[in-house]
């Protein structure tokens, strides 16, 4: 039996996240290996020693970096790496909600 060619398909909204955001990951990947780590850590120390205007905003970059890679390898990672995940992105958005 001969199959159908598959049709146009339209962008999920992951195909349109993964195309849209690869520049940023290519420039990522493309630092040295500690500058994302020291950064990250630099911005949770900003995010709790800073006053909180300051800090709120250094922890919603962090939020949403963490929230954005926990997007991206979700379907490639063992469920013990989405707890892991998920346990970051919660613990961002407490140190978030303490600095309120």
């Amino acid at each position: 039996m001969d199959r159908m060619p598959a049709g146009p398909t339209t962008p999920t909204l992951r195909t349109s996240v993964e195309r849209t955001t690869r520049p940023l990951l290519l420039r990522l990947h493309a630092l040295p290996r500690a500058v994302v780590p020291l950064a990250t850590i630099a911005l949770i120390a900003v995010g709790v020693l800073a006053p909180p205007a300051v800090g709120l905003v250094a922890l919603a970059v962090v939020g949403i970096f963490v929230a954005w890679i926990a997007y991206l390898s979700w379907p490639v990672v063992p469920a013990s790496g989405r707890v892991l995940r998920v346990v970051m992105l919660g613990l961002v958005v407490g140190l978030g909600l303490s600095r309120l």
